[in-house]
């Protein structure tokens, strides 16, 4: 595997990293308590202790995505409110 494939492939999985912790964090009260209690610059650590490795550009990637795809109105301001709150939590 070359390099750009490599790099494509990491970029892939952090994205569905990212994908999933919006999903999960809209149903999972517990993990947002967990993840309110990080100062904005152990953010990205302790999701990653969690199991969630990416980024901010690719929580934002990811929210684009999920964007497009929603098919109802409600489902796409839960997924503006998730964006909100963690825009929240990183200032």
């Amino acid at each position: 595997m070359d390099d750009r494939n490599k790099n494509l492939k990491v970029l892939t999985m952090a994205i569905n990293d990212a994908m999933k912790f919006i999903r999960e964090s809209q149903e999972n009260r517990e993990l947002r308590k967990e993840v309110n209690t990080c100062k904005p610059e152990e953010l990205f650590e302790k999701l990653k202790e969690l199991g969630y490795d990416f980024s901010e550009d690719e929580f934002e990637e990811s929210v684009n995505m999920m964007h497009v795809k929603c098919q109802f109105e409600q489902q796409a301001n839960q997924l503006m409110q998730t964006d909100m709150w963690f825009k929240m939590l990183l200032k």
